[in-house]
């Protein structure tokens, strides 16, 4: 059985005893690459730290010839997770991704991820990623490799009211082999700043504008990214 439908099944035994359970939906525009993308996300966890999700994304371009009605299946994700408490303040995650991509196979990744609310409304979150696609592709020597990326997010959050708050987050990507970025670089970079308000207990609505570098499109200065989403939890 494939390592995908053994955390499905995690998954779904999470769903059956969950503690706590969320549908978010993100929709987002990438100005270089002039690409939509929409994210479903189902996550539950459960009092005792397990929890898990699943993640459904779609993308387009805006470019000729294309428009929303074209939006396309890109990849699905499945996590499984274990959040434990060191301390009041303190809270460590290690968790394990699977990731299947349309027309490429299946990407693994695992992760460790720490939360450290060092004031009454401040919360600092870091976390080191590890990925690994499992298919082939041709490096910058020509020789068919695997793509391995380690992967470090930082996160400064911030409680503005009982409603409202905010984060800045870094994420920094680097390649560890023969591969690289658009910007002809092993290294990656990202600064996005997000905005959330609960309109309910249950509802969240969240906005992120984000700095992504250099694009494929030399027309383009930069890629700027803008997402809008909501969350429903229960």
């Amino acid at each position: 059985m494939k390592i995908k439908y053994l955390v499905a099944l995690a998954c779904s035994a999470i769903a059956i005893q969950a503690h706590a359970t969320s549908i978010d939906f993100r929709g987002g525009y990438k100005t270089g690459s002039e690409k939509y993308e929409s994210r479903f996300l189902l996550s539950h966890e459960m009092a005792n730290g397990f929890g898990g999700g699943v993640e459904y994304t779609m993308s387009n371009t805006s470019l000729p010839g294309e428009g929303i009605d074209q939006m396309n299946w890109t990849d699905t994700e499945f996590e499984v997770y274990y959040k434990h408490k060191l301390n009041a303040a303190v809270t460590l995650q290690p968790g394990f991704l699977v990731q299947t991509v349309k027309n490429k196979g299946e990407a693994y990744k695992a992760y460790v991820r720490a939360n450290w609310e060092f004031a009454p409304t401040w919360r600092f979150d870091s976390r080191l990623r590890y990925d690994f696609k499992g298919w082939s592709e041709k490096d910058l020597n020509g020789k068919f490799e695997h793509d391995e990326v380690i992967r470090a997010d930082f996160w400064l959050h911030k409680t503005l009211n009982e409603k409202t708050s905010g984060y800045y987050n870094f994420r920094m990507d680097h390649k560890l082999n023969d591969f690289e970025y658009v910007n002809n670089s092993s290294n990656y970079y990202e600064h996005n700043i997000g905005l959330g308000y609960k309109l309910t207990p249950s509802v969240r609505v969240y906005t992120e504008v984000g700095y992504l570098g250099e694009t494929a499109n030399k027309q383009q200065d930069a890629e700027w990214r803008v997402r809008f989403g909501s969350t429903y939890s229960f």
